[in-house]
Parts: structure tokens; C-alpha cells; sequence
């Protein structure tokens, strides 16, 4: 019986350590000041949460699991997507806003990625990065329509 019960352990502990973790967070401040919308995505799972109000106001806007489909889908992206290749900073002047104010703030998306047990730190200011683009579409696939990520090349003159 001992036998079986560490054979059963041993399995389980080992099918664990060969399904690949990872966690994705992406922040978002939709172009404006003191605002963002945080996405948080596992394995199974997740999570939006706002800051709104000017950053006076933490929203917890969704919290679910992902369907087996999401799941597996988002997993393959994520063992192609290269996150080595990131930057920690993307940055450009501010040359195409025709102004700044609480309204009409430079876009900054932050992406913290932890995969492979090596934890990705990147920013891009004021930039269009085509690896967040990539990203973005495949948080978009999982989000609600009505707080999917906007990123329009349009709206930058640099790019990376």
C-alpha cells in the first residue's frame, strides 16, 4: 500500500513539474493619468482588475477560470511567445500628443511575464511594440469585449 501511495505522489509531483507555470501581467493606462487596467493570466485563470476614479478606486472587475480551450491555447502561445526578446524599455517623445493633461496622457503598458522560472520586466511609453501587440491579441481572445486592450499604430510614431 506504501508503495502505491508513493508511486501515486511521485506521478503527480512529476506532472506538475512538467506542466509549463507561467503568469502574464499586463497594465494598461488606456492614456490616462493615474488609470489602468490590469490583467493577470495563469494556467487556469484570469483576473482584471481597474484602478479608476484617477487612481482613487480599485476595481475588481473579473475573476474566472479558463476553459480547457483558453487554457491550451493560451499555454502554446505562450511556449512561442519570445519573451527574451523583450526590453526593458521602450520609450519615445512625446511629439505626436497634441497635448497632456488628466484626459490625454501619454499610452504606457507595463508586462511582467514569468515563464521558465525567469521573471520578464518591460515598458513601453508613448511606443508601439509589435511583441505587446502580439500579447494584447492574445489577451484579447479571452477578455470581454468591453475592456479588451486598444492598441492602434496610428497613434505613435515609434515603433519596435
Amino acid at each position: 500500500m506504501k508503495n502505491i501511495v508513493f508511486v501515486f505522489i511521485l506521478l503527480m509531483t512529476s506532472m506538475g513539474l512538467n506542466a509549463q507555470q507561467f503568469m502574464v501581467e499586463l497594465k494598461d493606462n488606456t492614456e490616462i493619468l493615474n488609470q489602468e487596467n490590469c490583467y493577470r493570466i495563469t494556467n487556469d485563470s484570469l483576473i482584471i482588475t481597474a484602478r479608476s476614479d484617477y487612481g482613487r478606486t480599485i476595481v475588481n472587475y473579473l475573476a474566472r477560470s479558463l476553459s480547457k480551450k483558453e487554457s491550451k491555447s493560451f499555454s502554446k502561445f505562450m511556449r512561442s511567445f519570445p519573451a527574451d526578446s523583450l526590453a526593458v524599455n521602450y520609450f519615445n517623445e512625446y511629439t505626436n500628443l497634441k497635448f497632456i493633461d488628466a484626459e490625454h496622457s501619454p499610452k504606457v503598458v507595463e508586462l511582467k511575464i514569468f515563464k521558465d522560472g525567469i521573471t520578464y520586466n518591460s515598458k513601453a511609453t508613448n511606443a508601439y511594440v509589435r511583441l505587446y501587440k502580439r500579447m494584447i491579441d492574445a489577451i484579447n481572445l479571452i477578455a470581454p469585449q468591453e475592456i479588451r486592450i486598444k492598441l492602434d499604430p496610428a497613434n505613435f510614431n515609434a515603433f519596435y
